[in-house]
């Protein structure tokens, strides 16, 4: 009936649906449902075990990069090697063992090595072991006689000789031909020595090496200073190192293994 009153219309059956709808709302609820997972915030770090890091705000849709790997500093270039000046003194110790010759001061003159220690310190006696570019093991040592290596060269690369001191000679003319050596020092009468006194190594030009010999009190020789031929210059080393038993054993523990002996402190020629 139309322009009736709503209270006097016939029911209508066919719209009790609208009995159960609520109103809509003036915006939609946020849409949920069982599978909604909670995301965790996007980030480049790949530590799965590690919490995120706080990250800033993202431009939605653009992907960050992973923030650069941090590089250790390069490790500091090696040590210059020391080197010895014309007319200079250089002192050689234990925490500063080393000093290397120019390839001038390895090949010109003579190198001259010298045990200067007072009576008080004892019958010090020097030599050396050396090996040359050959192979070729041997000593030189005044106080057994042998005075020059290697025995029977025309031209003697080593040499042995007591003035004042027991002192070593090197022919830096044939330089290329000596490999290695090892001074080392003993008691003439195997009794102990007061270590006292200075290994004093001259180049041709007036340069001093020094290596202060205090030792204490050993029965035994010491090995005093190694020289190494690199790359046609030598370096000197000061090694201070006291041994147990004769020159033998003093030589054979610097890898002279090589030189057949006569006895403890005399090898066979």
């Amino acid at each position: 009936m139309i322009g009736g009153s709503p209270q006097s219309a016939p029911p209508r059956p066919d719209l009790g649906w609208l009995r159960h709808r609520s109103a809509r709302p003036s915006e939609p609820p946020a849409v949920t449902s069982s599978l909604d997972l909670e995301v965790p915030a996007v980030t480049s770090s790949l530590d799965l075990d590690a919490p995120a890091p706080p990250t800033s705000a993202v431009t939605p849709g653009r992907v960050t990069s992973a923030p650069p790997a941090t590089i250790a500093p390069p490790r500091p270039a090696g040590r210059a090697p020391r080197r010895v000046r014309s007319g200079q003194q250089t002192i050689l110790t234990r925490k500063e063992p080393t000093v290397r010759l120019n390839r001038l001061q390895s090949g010109v003159g003579t190198l001259t090595i010298e045990a200067i220690c007072s009576p008080a310190v004892g019958d010090v006696r020097i030599g050396a072991a050396y090996q040359l570019a050959d192979a070729t093991s041997s000593i030189v040592q005044h106080a057994s006689g042998i005075l020059v290596g290697p025995p029977g060269a025309k031209h003697a690369l080593l040499s042995a000789y007591r003035h004042e001191y027991d002192g070593l000679t090197v022919d830096l003319r044939q330089s290329r031909a000596l490999r290695r050596l090892a001074v080392y020092a003993f008691s003439e009468s195997g009794q102990p020595i007061t270590w006292g006194g200075t290994l004093v190594t001259t180049t041709f030009s007036g340069a001093r090496i020094e290596i202060p010999l205090d030792l204490g009190q050993h029965q035994g020789p010491a090995v005093l200073m190694s020289l190494y031929n690199v790359d046609g210059e030598y370096v000197l080393r000061a090694e201070l190192e006291l041994i147990a038993g004769e020159v033998r054993e003093a030589t054979r523990a610097f890898g002279y293994d090589r030189i057949t002996w006569a006895d403890s402190r005399t090898p066979v020629q």
